[in-house]
């Protein structure tokens, strides 16, 4: 990570001070920084038009002189590039791209239109913005050595009795935000869906317990994706709960008994890693990086 890009796919940024000191935290570290045009343009809820965002991540993978990309924030506006990309620039000029929250729709189809690992990890704005050293030094080595630290799995009887209790060589770990990976399945499954099985992680904010049941019901129904699961890994879910209380993995409500419902009904192993968040903790996970 010697010459990062920023561009914002997603939403508008309102809070600069954020990406100046997230320019200020990286260029601490010799680290060159391009801030590209959509950061400081505005279109309804996006950070510009969706030819002036798509242009900016175009020319972002095209840069000789860039080596990784960030995007600034989420938001919504991923979701409408995607059958727009020129996917051969990117597969073509490969480079570390991170992302989180609506940018999750990015990384996933990155990863299936181009092999391109991709990071699920802390942003421009309510991340680097707000990193310290140590902080910034871990995030920096885990994204270029591809570093994840798999936690320690749990399974029901039936699973344990088949032998099931960690998932097989071969399957690479993938997912994100729960809502933008229900988002993407009005299209093909080809178009996201992995060829190889998966360890499936999932997080989300602000989601009231029966919306997180219904979006786990649609990954049931949707049988390319389910029969790649090999195993879940819940992140954490700040969520309101029936009475409109906070509630996370943990906590009393509907939530926990949801999770556990869907790795039931998978009949596959599960564990829980509360550093893959919409917090303050968010942890890397590339997506794609193979099991071993």
């Amino acid at each position: 990570m010697k010459n990062v890009g920023i561009i914002a796919p997603s939403g508008y940024i309102d809070e600069f001070e954020k990406l100046y000191e997230a320019q200020k935290l990286l260029s601490g570290f010799g680290i060159s920084v391009k801030i590209f045009k959509s950061c400081s343009e505005k279109f309804r809820y996006m950070a510009g038009s969706d030819t002036s965002r798509l242009e900016d991540l175009h020319s972002a993978f095209l840069d000789p002189t860039i080596d990784t990309i960030i995007c600034a924030r989420g938001g919504y506006g991923a979701l409408r590039l995607l059958d727009k990309i020129d996917y051969n620039i990117i597969k073509n000029n490969p480079k570390k791209f991170i992302g989180s929250s609506d940018i999750t729709a990015l990384l996933v189809s990155i990863y299936k239109k181009t092999g391109l690992v991709t990071y699920h990890a802390k942003m421009a704005l309510n991340g680097l913005s707000k990193m310290g050293e140590r902080e910034f030094l871990k995030y920096k080595n885990a994204i270029e050595q591809n570093f994840y630290t798999m936690p320690k799995f749990h399974c029901s009887e039936r699973v344990w009795k088949q032998g099931g209790l960690y998932p097989g060589d071969g399957s690479i770990l993938w997912g994100g935000n729960l809502a933008t990976i229900v988002s993407l399945f009005g299209a093909p499954p080809e178009s996201y869906i992995p060829n190889e099985d998966i360890v499936l992680f999932l997080e989300d904010i602000n989601e009231p317990d029966y919306k997180i049941d219904r979006m786990l019901t649609q990954i049931l129904r949707n049988k390319p994706l389910k029969e790649r699961i090999k195993a879940v890994i819940f992140g954490e879910f700040i969520s309101k709960g029936e009475n409109g209380a906070q509630t996370s993995i943990g906590s009393d409500g509907f939530l926990n008994e949801i999770l556990k419902e869907f790795t039931d009904a998978l009949n596959v192993p599960y564990a829980f890693d509360m550093s893959i968040t919409h917090g303050e903790n968010n942890t890397v996970v590339p997506i794609g990086m193979k099991i071993l």
